[in-house]
This record gives C-alpha cells, sequence and structure tokens, in this order.
C-alpha cells in the first residue's frame, strides 16, 4: 500500500483522483484530503430532496456527486475525508477499513465504536460515515470524518429524509452527529498527520507520492467529464404516475415509475443504499413490462438483486412495489 497526496481542496478534483487512481494504479491506495465547503451526495440520491440547492449556491458550497452510494454529507476544512483503494475483501470490509480510525483514536484516549451499516460513534454520537464503491474486483472505500466543521451550514445545507429519523430519539441531523474537536486538543491538520501516520503504521507503508502533471492533467479531465458536470451532479428527476418511498435496515429506497398503456416506460430508483453495480443496469430489465407483480418477480429469477442494493431480497422488491397502501 502507498499514501497518493492532494494538493488541492477542490472536492471535484479530489473525487476525480480518487476515481483516476482507481482505474490507473495496481498499488493499494491511501489518501487523506479536505475540501472546501461543499455537500455530496451518495450515486442513487435525488439531489432536490437531499440538498438545499439555493442555500448552497447562495455560500458558495459546491454540490458533487460521489460514485458511491450512501447519503448526503457537508463538508468544509475542518472535515476530514480518508480514502482506501484496494482489491475487493471478504467479511465486513466496512468495519476492516475503518479500524485504523478507531485505533487512532484509542491514541488520543478516545474509544470508537462501529456501528449500524457504516457509522462510527464516540459516546453515541455519530462522526463519521463511510461508503464504498466496488467494480472490476477492486474496491474504493471513503469516509467523512466530523473532526469540526460548521454545523449551521451542515443544518441548512442538507435536507435529510423524514424516514432517517422514524424509529430514532433524535430530531435532526445535528442533534445526532459530534465533533472530535470537542474531544481532543488537535487541529484539523494536526489530527490529518496522526490519521495519516496511524495508517502507515497499522499497514506499514512507507512510501508517499503525488501525482505527476501528466496524470493531474487527465485528473482535471475526469473534473470536467463527471464531478465538474451538472448533468452528472443534478442528473435528471422527471415526474411519474407511481411514487413509493420505503425504509428499511440497508437505507431508505425510492421508486419513480411512468407507464404508457400499463407498460413501465421509465422506471428510476434512488436512495442512501449501497451497491454494487449502477441500480439503472437493474432497472432497465423492466422497462417494457406491465406493472403487474407476477411479470416484476419472473425477471426476478433471473437478478441477483442483493448485487445492486444491498440488503433487498426479491421478496422485499416486490413488497415495496405491491403492496397495497
Amino acid at each position: 500500500m502507498i499514501v497518493v497526496k492532494s494538493p488541492y481542496n477542490r472536492i471535484a478534483y479530489n473525487l476525480a483522483l480518487e476515481n483516476y487512481v482507481f482505474n490507473n494504479y495496481s498499488d493499494d491506495i491511501f489518501m487523506v484530503w479536505r475540501n472546501n465547503p461543499c455537500v455530496v451526495i451518495g450515486r442513487n440520491q435525488n439531489i432536490y430532496k437531499e440538498v438545499n440547492i439555493k442555500y448552497c449556491d447562495d455560500n458558495n458550497i459546491d454540490i458533487v456527486r460521489r460514485l458511491s452510494g450512501g447519503g448526503a454529507v457537508f463538508q468544509d476544512m475542518e472535515v476530514i475525508q480518508y480514502s482506501f483503494i484496494t482489491k475487493e475483501r471478504e467479511g465486513n470490509s466496512f468495519e476492516y477499513f475503518t479500524k485504523p480510525v478507531l485505533i487512532a483514536l484509542e491514541k488520543l484516549g478516545l474509544k470508537g465504536e462501529f456501528t449500524g451499516r457504516n457509522d462510527l460513534v464516540i459516546d453515541g454520537k455519530k462522526f463519521s460515515g463511510n461508503a464504498q464503491y466496488h467494480r472490476n474486483g477492486k474496491v474504493l472505500h471513503h469516509g467523512t470524518i466530523l473532526f469540526g466543521g460548521n454545523l449551521e451550514m451542515l443544518k441548512n445545507a442538507l435536507k435529510p429524509n423524514p424516514l432517517k429519523f422514524v424509529g430514532k430519539n433524535v430530531k435532526s441531523v445535528v442533534s445526532r452527529v459530534g465533533r472530535l474537536k470537542d474531544e481532543i486538543e488537535l487541529t484539523a491538520p494536526e489530527f490529518m498527520d496522526h490519521l495519516n501516520d496511524t495508517v502507515m503504521e497499522v499497514f506499514d507503508i512507507d512510501h508517499i507520492t503525488e501525482i505527476n502533471d501528466i496524470e493531474r492533467e487527465k485528473v482535471e479531465n475526469i473534473v470536467a467529464e463527471r464531478f465538474g458536470n451538472e448533468s452528472w451532479n443534478y442528473g435528471m428527476t422527471p415526474k411519474f404516475e407511481i411514487n413509493v418511498e420505503e425504509k428499511h435496515d440497508f437505507g431508505i429506497v425510492e421508486y419513480g415509475i411512468s407507464l404508457d398503456k400499463g407498460k413501465v416506460a421509465k422506471f428510476l430508483i434512488n436512495g442512501d443504499f449501497f451497491g454494487n453495480d449502477e441500480v439503472d443496469k437493474l432497472t432497465d430489465k423492466f422497462i417494457g413490462l406491465n406493472f403487474k407483480e407476477q411479470e416484476f418477480s419472473k425477471v426476478l429469477e433471473t437478478v441477483d438483486i442483493d448485487f445492486y442494493i444491498n440488503g433487498m431480497t426479491n421478496k422485499m422488491f416486490i413488497n415495496d412495489l405491491f403492496k397495497e397502501r
């Protein structure tokens, strides 16, 4: 494993750098970086539901869609992002990749825990969320660490789905989170260095590098083509005749379906779930079918739905769409 450093605090650039390294480096990679104020949304999320776009525009907060699933997060220069890029792992890779963060905290006298599907908490307060992108036998794991951060901006920039709080004794995203700087006497750059040193120790890393000028130009091309491109970040959100929203243990799933003479003409799935491939490849399998449980069930016999929506089963999927309401 090697450490790749980023010289910039631009979210679109840093996501493009992840993407470039993922596709072009054979070494396992660790990165730690920060961004100017921004909101990063999960690949499958509806930006208009999750983000206060006007507030972000008025306050120069960039909005960028990442490759991985999961929920929306606010970042600024006191919020630390870390990334692992490795070959696929068996077992719970979320716990594997977050363990060095917990070790770094232990060295500072703090006891953190991995909880739920992708969170790190201290005394029940969430300080880190994590997400993953899988492709061609590799995994990109990235996590956001709320070292400090402007909680007022966080509260105003995000519009979390009310379903997130169903069954929880909390009323807002701010009430669920905790900041590391309230627990330790370090600055954000000092904690970044501490985390980097801990990861290098845990994985016995002795090589740190930056990409060269030729590679940097290629990264900027990825910015232009994807992460700095409004069509990628905002996407298309058409109106649908059928709108269904369900909360599961693995996340929220939103279904939008348009029909033409009873047949599926458009099918969009949004949410903060994780998956191993583009969910469009799943929904495409239902285009042209009659919107009937029997026809959908027949398609599912040939599909590993958990591959596209981790945790989903055929029974859940059918129940979400066809149960009486």
